[in-house]
């Protein structure tokens, strides 16, 4: 007698080992679907329908670009926020406060010179100037005068005129800004350029105080927040371009998967349904007549179609009622009210298919 037959023989004493007061039901394994928190484009499907993978391999790989252009930005801003850190902990350098007091003595000395005013020899300088402008300019008007009445009488040309002209108001002009200088000088300055000059130099000081205080705590505090909430873009961006990399999370059977390169996926879409070869279970639906012998724990023989026998354990039994579903075949009459009692199958069960039938006879 050959295999086949020796096989359907067994099959077939199996099939007569199974009691009449057996119900039905239909095996199913876990599944977990799978996809991205972020979507994308899709640029690679590694897996197909009906090929099994293990714990950590590939699926599908969507476009990484835009996540890694976030990623990139994020570092450099964090390097950049850690080096203004770096500079407000360490403080201002010695030169910049030498620097800083430099200029905070020039403008005091700008603030008492305008305080001041000018000094006497200013004064007279500028009182000397004026006299020699004004002279020049009286002996240019003169030259003018005297040109202009040659001209009159023929005696002289128009462009001679013109450049004595030229020259008179010339000197009216060195006379005009020499007295305006003088008036200056002799006037002193206003009040109100006195207290700017004031508070120039009184500014200049608090900005050496604050460099010889160093920095704030508070503004350390700050900048380092703001590392912090830097750092935490990164990995942000870091996970994003993790969840373009879809994996299997556990060994498993590819159920559904259905795309193609360039096909679009929304965030939080299901990519692939996979089926988990972890422990799986029958459900039946037992009589309220017979629920009283059923706890869970109990121990029961399945007998999936065209499969060898598993034993089976009850792990949950159903505290509300329901009406017998209509496609609950059973191999005696049963009541109409009927509890759900779910049993998990032990043994070897990797040649069982998800949602084959299957008898369960409990003991």
């Amino acid at each position: 007698m050959n295999k086949l037959a020796l096989g359907l023989l067994f099959l077939a004493a199996c099939r007569e080992t199974v009691r009449d007061d057996a119900y039905s039901g239909t095996i199913e394994f876990p599944d977990v679907a799978v996809g991205s928190l972020v979507g994308g484009r899709v640029v690679e499907v590694r897996k197909q329908e009906g090929q099994r993978a293990k714990a950590g391999d590939v699926l599908v790989v969507l476009d990484p670009d835009e996540w890694q252009s976030t990623l990139d930005e994020a570092r450099a801003l964090a390097e950049a926020t850690a080096r203004e850190l770096e500079l407000l902990e360490a403080g201002a350098r010695q030169e910049d406060i030498d620097r800083a007091k430099a200029d905070a003595k020039r403008l005091e000395l700008i603030w008492q010179v305008v305080q001041k005013g000018a000094r006497k020899e200013e004064i007279a300088q500028a009182r000397e100037d004026w006299t020699a402008a004004d002279a020049l300019f009286q002996e240019a008007d003169a030259a003018l005068t005297r040109e202009q009445g040659l001209v009159r009488e023929g005696s002289s040309t128009t462009e001679l005129a013109e450049k004595a002209l030229a020259r008179a108001e010339a000197a009216r002009a060195r006379r005009s800004a020499a007295k305006q200088r003088l008036a200056l000088l002799e006037r002193g300055a206003r009040k109100e350029e006195i207290e700017a000059a004031r508070q120039a130099w009184l500014a200049q000081l608090q900005v050496v105080k604050r460099l010889e205080a160093g920095t704030r705590p508070e503004e350390i505090a700050a900048k380092r927040a703001t590392l912090a909430a830097a750092h935490a873009r990164i990995e942000v961006a870091q996970k994003k371009l993790e969840e373009l990399t879809i994996r299997a999370p556990a060994d498993c059977l590819v159920q559904t998967l259905d795309l193609r390169p360039g096909d679009l996926l929304a965030a939080g879409a299901p990519v692939a349904v996979l089926i988990l070869p972890d422990e799986p279970w029958i459900t039946i639906h037992v009589p309220e007549s017979d629920l009283a012998s059923v706890s869970v724990g109990k121990l029961a023989d399945v007998t999936p179609d065209g499969h060898p026998p598993l034993e089976a354990t009850v792990s949950w039994v159903s505290r509300e009622a329901e009406f017998t579903p209509r496609n609950v075949q059973t191999r005696r009459e049963r009541a109409t009210q009927v509890f759900r009692v779910k049993l998990v199958l032990r043994g070897d069960t990797s040649l069982l298919k998800d949602g084959l039938w299957a008898d369960v006879a409990l003991r």
